[in-house]
């Protein structure tokens, strides 16, 4: 498999568009025609990772956090440029799957939901996004051999369905002037035509290939038809809510949280004897969506790097909270390996061993 292949396979279930506009995702160092020996997945890239890669003969990284955020002026060799140096250096390929792993169902909120044994899941915070809808009209008997051309460039495409139209028998009736050529009918004379109304959806990036294949496809001169935006809810968005078996104390279920997610510190912000039964959890640092976890009415917030001012904000928004830091996203290493085989059981895929957790408690 080629980089290129494996990026767009990535892409088919967790698509790079679902990033944040300020991450940097995709292909950040390598070739996009370079051949995969071998996956490292990490949370982080650092030299160490890079000789690990190079040790079990992977020549692909990816990393959970982006190596390269902004700009880079100069690359030398010290820092995160020794790092670019030594990916260079061995030729192998770094790949950042960032806040579009993050607003995946199954990405890393998950991945620490299912670690700590949350069942019921769905996303805490799901995402809107904007879609078409397609009304045309068209005679029966070419109502299939449309439905087929608009299929092939991405119409009626539902989440994990393909092929979903809505049609209606109906009478259409019009009246060709004496320039025009009609697929049926007879200039000047009014024609009364028995058709099929189809309604599907597309994404609006489509809008320009889907009209052209209407026009392209469809029997009549002057095709009937109409295409409006509308939001939907979609199946990417921001965390993961979960439910515990029963009722139990937090302080009590706090502890068992530490030992499975094998994070040095828990810090719990709120009423430590509560009773808790629904878990929202929002990977990484996850705090400025305090308001609208709030509003979800779960029991207990668990996200990290949780400042002291925000603790105090989140006292007063009455939001039972726990600090899982953010080193508690290292499950996504072995959860990404177990993902990245699932989509394609012959990929050659690592899971890094190295610690990259910059802090040491004491």
């Amino acid at each position: 498999m080629l980089i290129k292949e494996l990026l767009k396979l990535i892409d088919a279930e967790i698509p790079f568009k679902k990033a944040e506009s300020w991450d940097n995702v995709g292909l950040l160092i390598g070739d996009m025609s370079s051949e995969v020996t071998g996956i490292l997945t990490t949370l982080d890239c650092t030299l160490e990772v890079v000789q690990e890669a190079v040790d079990k003969n992977c020549n692909t990284i990816i990393a959970h956090h982006p190596l390269i955020f902004s700009g880079i002026k100069r690359i030398e060799n010290q820092g995160y440029g020794a790092v670019i140096h030594a990916l260079i250096k061995n030729d192998i390929q770094l790949i950042a799957m960032h806040t579009n792993l993050d607003a995946y169902d199954q990405g890393v909120s998950a991945m620490i939901a299912d670690k700590i044994g949350l069942t019921k899941q769905q996303i805490l915070l799901p995402a809107e996004r904007e879609m078409a809808k397609l009304q045309i009209f068209v005679p029966r008997e070419d109502v299939e051999s449309l439905k087929q051309a608009l299929a092939q460039v991405g119409v009626g495409q539902i989440g994990d369905y393909s092929d979903c139209f809505f049609q209606l028998e109906g009478q259409g009736q019009f009246r060709p002037n004496a320039s025009a050529s009609p697929y049926i009918g007879t200039s000047n004379q009014l024609e009364v035509v028995e058709e099929m109304k189809l309604e599907c959806v597309f994404d609006p990036h489509l809008q320009k290939k889907v009209e052209e294949t209407i026009h392209s496809a469809h029997p009549y001169e002057e095709p009937a038809y109409d295409i409006y935006r509308f939001h939907a809810t979609d199946q990417f968005g921001t965390g993961i809510r979960g439910e515990l078996a029963s009722s139990v104390s937090v302080k009590e279920w706090l502890t068992s949280v530490k030992e499975q997610l094998n994070i040095e510190t828990l810090r719990l912000i709120g009423d430590s004897s509560k009773m808790i039964r629904t878990v929202g959890i929002i990977s990484g640092a996850g705090v400025s969506y305090m308001k609208e976890v709030a509003a979800t009415g779960v029991d207990l917030f668990l996200t990290g790097d949780i400042k002291y001012h925000e603790a105090h904000d989140l006292l007063m928004a009455g939001l039972l909270t726990a600090d899982i830091e953010h080193y508690s996203e290292q499950v996504m290493i072995e959860g990404l390996k177990e993902l990245l085989q699932s989509f394609d059981s012959k990929l050659n895929v690592h899971a890094s061993e190295q610690s990259t957790n910059p802090f040491k408690a004491i």
